[in-house]
């Protein structure tokens, strides 16, 4: 044997050591401290914990007119440090969501605006998840939502009902908390009370506002609990569930109910302090708790279907746009379709004296029912919003108003929550390792389970998913994972007519291809690297051809 030989050899003996421990740790690995088996999708969601020190299975969306630098979750936040003066964060394993980072000060990241959303999981096991949620001093603005995949239907919402309360954080920490304003509480919810098991469903972190601790810290989302370990959380730590009910929804018609207040506020509802009836009939958000309030009035559910643009007066401290504006939110979904703040020529505005006002609905689908949301997210000085004589007009008399009455529409809203290509990628490949890896443990070689299934999954991605798990770039830990194991599969079980290499090493793809990986001769190394793997560890002997030996 020469020595180049002897060389590649040795190599591929230093594989055989190392990758048995890899892939039995990939099968057997936890999503946290609690010793729970992490499931992998579709029950449990990839990087839950934000154990690969990033976003990776997670993406992030803008709200405020789509600025790079209004991005309320960025890779950046997620670290192993404290926050402030060296607080403790109270995350479980080495990393979690934070609230500033060495890149993103304070003063910025209380700024930012945005939403992150979750890769896809099935509701499955006992129905239990949990989660750790810091920030979010208004549930109004910041806030946990669980959503249908496909309809985008909002189940259940949570906020963090312990916010800087230091005696319950000192209790779950061991030790004395002295703030506890970005803590990580625990919280635990049954959510087989509002959905079906078999539900597919994904999570979105909601950061609505700016300043006044519209911000989130997070960690340990754990959507799958089997039914043997179902957890029993104290009262203290039972997440509750803040989902509004929108009024009037099998009465929605083309117009607001009570928009004028003349006697009462009926119809309308009010979340959070501060919003209160004036006598003079009109609603005011500093009713309760002067300027310091927060809160949000809720109209009655309405359609577009014949007029499609409002008009009311306002007043207060409208040129804070990033706290105090309107949103126009589907229901059921509860996602914000329009935003609108002050008219353009207010961008000073502080008063009491009001403002006419229009907003432009027109883009808003006629067949579904909306609601409007007057948002009060200030505190500090004329942290105050007047609303009054609101109502849905049509076409004529929008354009015989002055075009200066227009307010200002926020541009390039998330209108949608769908999976993009990358974390379809990342979610299939959770899927794969967690429906082969039981397999993979008894070592029987029967796939005729999960193989045809499997294959099915893989052709609903669309090809830019496809792309992102085959090529050779993607350096995502679970893709990674699942390609290698998907190798080791096809190279162990020749039954499964994945692949074929000839002689002169050229490989064919069987019919029954499930991936449709195309093995470079780097995958090649893989193919007969694990090949040799399995071999050594299952101290079988096999003899591979010189030809093979040289492609190692």
């Amino acid at each position: 044997m020469t020595k180049k030989t002897m060389l590649k050899w040795l190599s591929v003996m230093m594989v055989a050591l190392v990758v048995p421990f890899v892939v039995l740790n990939a099968l057997t690995a936890s999503n946290d401290d609690s010793g729970v088996e992490a499931s992998y999708a579709p029950y449990q969601i990839p990087n839950g914990g934000f154990e690969s020190g990033n976003l990776d299975g997670w993406k992030a969306y803008r709200i405020w007119k789509n600025e790079s630098g209004m991005a309320a979750f960025d890779s950046s936040l997620i670290h192993n440090g404290t926050y402030f003066d060296n607080y403790p964060y109270n995350r479980d394993g080495n990393y979690q969501l934070g609230i500033t980072s060495g890149s993103v000060t304070w003063d910025q990241s209380t700024e930012r605006m945005g939403y992150l959303r979750s890769t896809d999981f099935i509701l499955g096991g006992s129905g239990w998840i949990s989660f750790k949620l810091g920030g979010g001093k208004y549930n109004e603005f910041a806030h946990v939502s669980i959503r249908e995949t496909g309809t985008n239907v909002e189940v259940a919402r949570f906020g963090n009902r312990w916010f800087n309360n230091t005696d319950r954080a000192s209790a779950v920490f061991g030790s004395g908390i002295s703030n506890a304003e970005a803590f990580l509480f625990p919280y635990y919810f049954d959510l087989s009370s509002v959905s079906d098991l078999g539900d597919s469903l994904y999570i979105l972190l909601c950061d609505t506002a700016a300043y006044d601790w519209s911000i989130l810290s997070a960690d340990s989302f754990v959507t799958y609990y089997p039914t043997e370990s179902e957890p029993t959380p104290s009262a203290d730590e039972i997440a509750v569930n803040i989902l509004p009910s929108v009024l009037g929804i099998d009465t929605a018609a083309n117009s607001i109910p009570n928009g004028y207040f003349d006697s009462n506020y009926d119809g309308w509802q009010i979340s959070g302090e501060g919003w209160g009836y004036h006598g003079d009939h009109y609603m005011r958000s500093n009713t309760l708790h002067g300027d310091g309030g927060m809160g949000i009035l809720r109209s009655t559910a309405f359609t577009v279907s014949t007029d499609k643009y409002i008009r009311f007066d306002w007043a207060g401290g409208l040129k804070f746009d990033k706290q105090i504006f309107i949103s126009v939110k589907e229901v059921n979904t509860n996602i914000e379709k329009i935003r609108f703040v002050r008219r353009d020529n207010l961008s000073g505005k502080e008063g009491e004296n009001f403002d006419n006002h229009m907003l432009n609905l027109s883009s808003l689908d006629s067949a579904k029912k909306y609601y409007l949301e007057f948002a009060d997210a200030r505190t500090g000085g004329w942290g105050i919003s007047y609303v009054d004589a609101i109502r849905i007009v049509a076409e004529t008399e929008w354009n015989s108003v002055a075009s200066g009455d227009r307010a200002i529409m926020i541009s390039d809203l998330p209108l949608l929550f769908d999976l993009d290509y990358q974390q379809q990628s990342v979610s299939f490949a959770q899927y794969f390792l967690e429906q082969t890896g039981p397999i993979c443990v008894a070592m029987t070689g029967d796939f005729s389970s999960v193989w045809s299934t499997m294959a099915t999954e893989y052709a609903s991605l669309s090809d830019d998913a496809k792309d992102y798990f085959t090529a050779s770039g993607t350096s995502e830990n679970t893709i990674v994972a699942a390609r290698e194991r998907y190798l080791f599969i096809i190279g162990k079980y020749a039954s499964l007519d994945k692949f074929v290499v000839d002689s002169l090493d050229n490989v064919y793809q069987g019919a029954s291809d499930l991936i449709g990986y195309n093995i470079s001769n780097n995958s090649k190394i893989i193919l007969v690297a694990v090949t040799v793997v399995f071999i050594a560890s299952a101290g079988l002997f096999f003899i591979f051809s010189r030809r093979h030996k040289e492609i190692v």
